[in-house]
């Protein structure tokens, strides 16, 4: 349990530490859209990272002639955090002047994916359907790296 509070805490410092980087000399300075960009693709490109460590540490440990249902509820519920956590960190950085509702959109988008998760777990395995608007969302913006 204390190893992976530890590594779940060391996430979040890297979300933390990228975030105060690229920040800027003053809070009040909107980040452009390219600096949105890298800045909410490495936010993305961490929680994938940290939510496959977790889905397969997971799975490793899951007994294979058990439940695959459950199982993948399982997978699910783990997986998730990581995905929530990615779109409020996202919103956290503020849109660019004149993309807010583009930045909303891919927001709530992600949102919605994870509340019908959240719902459903096992929508999670249900192709595209469950992430395609959070997907189109955040690829139309070119957050690449949060399509999941």
């Amino acid at each position: 349990m204390n190893k992976s509070m530890g590594a779940l805490g060391g996430i979040f410092l890297v979300l933390f530490a990228l975030w105060v980087a690229g920040c800027g000399g003053s809070s009040d300075e909107a980040l452009t859209k390219s600096e949105f960009v890298k800045q909410g693709n490495a936010i993305c490109s961490q929680a994938a990272k940290a939510r496959e460590k977790a889905v397969f540490g997971f799975l490793k440990n899951a007994n294979p002639q058990g439940n695959q249902d459950a199982v993948r509820e399982e997978a699910a519920k783990k997986a998730l955090p990581f995905y929530e956590e990615a779109a409020e960190q996202i919103d956290s950085l503020g849109a660019p002047a004149g993309d807010e509702a583009k930045v909303e959109a891919v927001v709530s988008a992600m949102e919605e994916a994870a509340a019908k998760i959240d719902a459903n777990p096992q929508s999670a395995f249900a192709g595209d359907a469950t992430f395609s608007e959070a997907n189109k969302a955040a690829e139309s913006y070119g957050l690449d790296a949060c399509t999941a």
